[in-house]
């Protein structure tokens, strides 16, 4: 019950349910889930199912688990046993089952902070092709009672009271949802367009040697789709594009990213991947901001440095202060679901926890916001001491996001964007313009900006020329 009225109070403010579990990359692994499922299921009856971002009542897609990968890379137990398995990888050589381990492992996604190995379906491979994705799946005892014919099938294969693999949404919790709707919803027709012709150049079967090997094993996939899965969720997914500017933002970065058809499949993905995420929280911190009456759009300050400053202290504080704005946010939120309650006492007692502040109810949404941004890249760390920076693979998503494909961008217009579109402080001439110029001493912030155009330099996104004039790229050289 408390994990339901959880729910009520997250989605009534964010607009969709933002939980710790399903924080980071896997916003990012749905959301191309479900565009693969589209993709697949259009392929399969374009008649009857929509196509990519296409416009419609709910959302059809065929979901693939790559369970029989998974369980592959991560040495766990093969449910069905030798016979099943014997016939997707050839047993009498133990190397080839062991060559699949060390190439599967490898396209493991890493999440950071995880303190153990994780078991196979908290595992996902890394979207690197079409064909490597696949959707959510979880451990599950199977009953032939009652169960599908294709379930009964599966469940005669197992000893008594086995568990086996089950395609459902686990380590997902509908941010990738979110993001889906966003794009499919674009007003912008040519936008729209483009990300479509894009996005599509992503999911699509690649035909490449991983992508037949990817194809050919999830043919063995213990539970699979017999027909694409319709998905009503996004009908409790409000956008509140009124109230944030991150869906736009979103979808101009996505276009950007995914209409770079001279950037290899992998690195669009690897951008797509960090972006997505990148956008969900900060959305998410601009509503529960909005929440508390502040209408300006916050400024975080990104420090580039490599000692402690003054810059780097006030970047913490900056952090502090917007969990706190997350975990206040849910209270209000909570307080006016009781008022709104009226005489329904069982109601307002199921809100009466989230209105404390500081509560362990409200643990779990607010480190969405800091376990998401420390995931791709956008925090130093994922625990300690930690503040606002930008990773080199975090880096790379947004000048992708941000500058349009063919063109460059001088480094004090690149700033001064960064800091009009996102709230991203960089260096002194931006810091003006900023609350935190009173904050932060020019001379520090100007040594950061020096900083901030090196590590561009570095990892290939800035060219400097001889009349001391610096262009910013969305990919690297």
């Amino acid at each position: 019950m408390a994990d339901r009225s959880k729910a009520e109070v997250v989605r009534r403010l964010f607009g969709v349910n933002l939980e710790q579990q399903g924080r980071g990359f896997y916003v990012a692994l749905e959301m191309l889930a479900i565009a693969r499922g589209v993709y697949l299921a259009h392929q399969q009856d374009p008649q009857k199912h929509a196509g990519l971002l296409d416009d419609g009542d709910r959302v059809a897609y065929t979901r693939t688990s790559h369970d029989l990968a998974r369980r592959i890379a991560t040495k766990a137990s093969i449910a069905e046993g030798d016979e099943e398995l014997g016939k997707a990888v050839e047993l009498d050589s133990p190397e080839t089952l062991e060559t699949l381990h060390a190439l599967f492992s490898s396209l493991l996604v890493e999440i950071p902070g995880r303190r153990s190995q994780p078991s196979w379906f908290g595992a996902h491979i890394y979207p690197f092709v079409g064909e490597l994705i696949h959707y959510d799946a979880v451990d599950r005892q199977l009953h032939q009672r009652g169960a599908s014919p294709k379930k009964r099938e599966q469940a005669s294969k197992l000893t008594a009271k086995i568990k086996a693999p089950s395609i459902e949404r686990y380590l997902f919790r509908d941010g990738g949802g979110w993001a889906y709707k966003v794009l499919r919803s674009d007003p912008d027709p040519d936008r729209k367009a483009a990300t479509r012709q894009g996005l599509d150049d992503l999911v699509r079967d690649s035909g490449t040697p991983l992508g037949n090997l990817a194809n050919a094993l999830s043919a063995h996939d213990f539970d699979y789709d017999e027909e694409p899965y319709e998905d009503d969720s996004e009908r409790d997914i409000d956008l509140y594009e009124d109230l944030s500017p991150w869906p736009g933002l979103l979808r101009n970065g996505a276009r950007n990213i995914v209409a770079r058809t001279m950037t290899p499949r992998a690195k669009r993905t690897e951008s797509l991947m960090h972006w997505v995420p990148y956008c969900l929280a900060r959305h998410q911190l601009h509503l529960a901001r909005r929440k508390l009456g502040f209408t300006d759009g916050e400024s975080i300050l990104l420090d580039f440095g490599n000692e402690a400053t003054p810059l780097r202290s006030e970047s913490q504080k900056n952090l502090s202060s917007f969990r706190n704005d997350i975990g206040n946010a849910i209270n209000i939120q909570a307080r006016e679901m009781i008022n709104e309650a009226e005489g329904d006492e069982a109601k307002k007692g199921r809100y009466e926890r989230f209105t404390k502040e500081n509560d362990n109810a409200v643990a779990s949404p607010r480190a969405f916001f800091s376990e998401t941004l420390a995931a791709v890249g956008a925090l130093n760390a994922t625990v300690g001491r930690r503040h606002f920076t930008m990773k080199p693979p975090m880096l790379e998503a947004l000048a992708s996001a941000t500058v349009p494909q063919g063109t460059e961008m001088e480094f004090d217009q690149f700033c001064a964007l960064l800091y009009k579109n996102y709230g991203l402080v960089t260096e002194n001439k931006v810091a003006a313009a900023s609350p935190l110029a009173h904050e932060i001493d020019s001379s520090v912030l100007a040594h950061n900006g020096k900083a901030f155009r090196e590590k561009l330099g570095a990892i290939g996104l800035l060219t400097q020329y001889s009349d001391a004039t610096s262009m910013v790229r969305g990919e690297p050289r």
